[in-house]
């Protein structure tokens, strides 16, 4: 069991607005001694049984306004500075965090802008779990912060109290060695994200990723003509975005337990206890590739230059899961549902090994002998990914930002458009708060989920899904749990997100805000819609039985 060595060094945090007619007041932040806190231990700075050590540079701040103010007057202000070493003789993977003491302020209202190492990281909003960095510290290693925090310029406080805080959380290293290892299939090529060349690179296996600093892996599959000189290239070689179809990011196998809005996440081996989205078909899997983008079309194709649904709504469009492209739109979610799994055909432009050449309406393929599954995601595999997402191992500190636009992988930041990979803004609409993750999981469109409605079931023709065969059952969850699939963090972001009934959609779509976000789920669900889309999930299951599969 994850081993959290957790220290609290409390300082005091109260304002007082004056009322209406004062023309100024002002916000104070006093830290307690660690002998107040620890009146029977002598140590001058307190330490973790790890080797961390706290050393405070400034004992109290004084911010000249305490009214809400703008961020560009906010960073005037005096902040918090402090420091941590690591004593020990092996690297320390860390959280800090601001913890409620008896407050009465939302951290929602709250603006912070943190520095490390005398060099500005950026201004955030503090979120719900209060955490604000993660990071891995080696040994001997100092690592000196400032927090400044004002009041949101948009803040509706008037009268209130402060109380934080200051908390740092150990990672278990051994639950970081748990995690299992990408499995990568034929067409799939490993990349890494090269921010100088803003180009994504063939990677180094042994040096793909790394979860402990939320770093997924990820890796690409091309078009033909390209594939077998990318195949053969040297790790470093630069994969051009407009050879790329389809792009994948790594969700390793894992449990999970939360507690109010706070997730944590065991990684676990193949014969250990899983969440329900490592499990298909009777097989427990290492993990799952989940696609980086929602799904688009060719801006030249009939679909999208027509945009005539007779032309949109079947499962022969071909799907590409890549930056830039226009979403899939005006397809219901049984040809979503077709024509992802037609992904894995024999001759498919992706490099998938497939071997059958027909798909039948229950889903399976004739023929099928490949080690591979790739089917329209489960409601458990985005839950899954918003699991992990509201972890250590992913974007806790930031809320994922929106894509308002009709494009897959661009992101709204300050009212202004922005490609993925524009670095600090950008990647804010990533899974993981950088390039490594998974967009689109706000705004975009809204993406069909595959879960069984007990109102009126998606087999039903009165569903709007149009399907009208049941497909096999592990191609969809059979069962809605409230915990397990809706993540009810309450004010997670300021929103809480409530379902009628089962969700059939995630995410929502552009222009609707904090509405929706990665965590929301609805029960919408039209025929066709230019608002509704999805994505694919792939998983290799290696100790298929083949003719098992064929003849389920």
């Amino acid at each position: 069991m994850k081993k959290t060595k957790i220290l609290l060094i409390v300082f005091l945090v109260c304002f007082i607005i004056g009322a209406i007619g004062f023309s100024g007041c002002f916000l104070m932040f006093k830290i307690k001694s660690y002998e107040e806190i620890q009146m029977n231990n002598k140590a001058d700075t307190p330490v973790l049984e790890s080797g961390l050590v706290f050393n405070f540079i400034d004992e109290s701040i004084h911010l000249d306004k305490a009214i809400p103010t703008l961020d560009k007057f906010g960073v005037e202000e005096k902040g918090i500075t402090f420091s941590i070493k690591n004593n020990n003789l092996d690297s320390i993977l860390y959280e800090l965090k601001l913890v409620d003491d008896d407050s009465t302020i939302r951290n929602s209202d709250i603006r912070y802008e943190l520095t490390k190492n005398d060099k500005v990281v950026g201004i955030f909003s503090l979120s719900d779990d209060g955490i604000i960095e993660k990071e891995t510290i080696k040994s001997k290693e100092e690592i000196k912060y400032t927090i400044k925090l004002w009041l949101d310029i948009n803040s509706e406080v008037k009268v209130g109290r402060l109380s934080k805080k200051i908390a740092i959380n150990e990672i278990d290293e051994e639950n970081i060695s748990n995690i299992n290892k990408p499995i990568l299939v034929d067409g799939m090529i490993p990349v890494i994200y090269d921010q100088n060349s803003n180009s994504w690179n063939k990677a180094d296996t042994s040096k793909w990723y790394s979860y402990e600093e939320s770093s997924w892996a990820n890796a690409v599959t091309v078009n033909s003509s390209k594939r077998k000189v990318y195949q053969e290239s040297p790790v470093g070689t630069k994969i051009e975005m407009d050879d790329i179809n389809s792009m994948w990011v790594w969700i390793p196998r894992f449990n999970y337990s939360l507690r109010e809005a706070d997730v944590s996440i065991k990684f676990t081996k193949i014969n250990e206890p899983a969440y329900l989205a490592f499990s298909f078909n009777d097989h427990e899997l290492e993990g799952f590739w989940f696609s980086k983008f929602e799904s688009g079309m060719k801006s030249d194709s009939g679909c999208i230059t027509s945009s005539l649904t007779n032309v949109c709504n079947n499962s022969n469009n071909k799907l590409y899961f890549v930056p830039n492209y226009p979403f899939s739109t005006k397809i219901s979610m049984a040809n979503m549902f077709y024509a992802i799994r037609k992904m894995e055909l024999k001759g498919n432009i992706y490099g998938f090994n497939g071997t059958g050449s027909k798909l039948n309406l229950d889903g399976t393929i004739n023929n099928d002998k490949n080690d591979l599954d790739i089917h329209m995601i489960r409601n458990s595999e985005w839950q899954a990914v918003a699991l992990l997402s509201n972890s250590i191992y992913g974007n806790k500190t930031l809320q994922v930002l929106n894509n308002n636009s009709n494009l897959t992988g661009k992101v709204f930041y300050e009212d202004e458009e922005y490609d993925y990979n524009v670095l600090s803004k950008g990647e804010k609409a990533s899974s993981n708060g950088n390039i490594t993750g998974i967009y689109d999981m706000s705004g975009g469109k809204r993406e069909y989920v595959m879960i069984e409605n007990s109102e009126l079931s998606i087999f039903d023709k009165k569903s709007n899904s149009g399907f009208n065969f049941k497909i096999k059952d592990y191609y969809y969850d059979d069962k809605f749990n409230e915990k397990d699939t809706t993540l009810l963090l309450k004010s997670k972001y300021s929103v809480e997100n409530k379902v009628d009934s089962e969700p059939i959609t995630r995410g929502g779509y552009k222009n609707t805000g904090n509405i929706f976000n990665l965590y929301s789920a609805s029960d919408y669900i039209k025929k066709v819609s230019v608002e509704t889309n999805s994505r694919a999930c792939l998983i290799v299951m290696k100790e298929m039985d083949y003719e098992e599969k064929k003849e389920s």
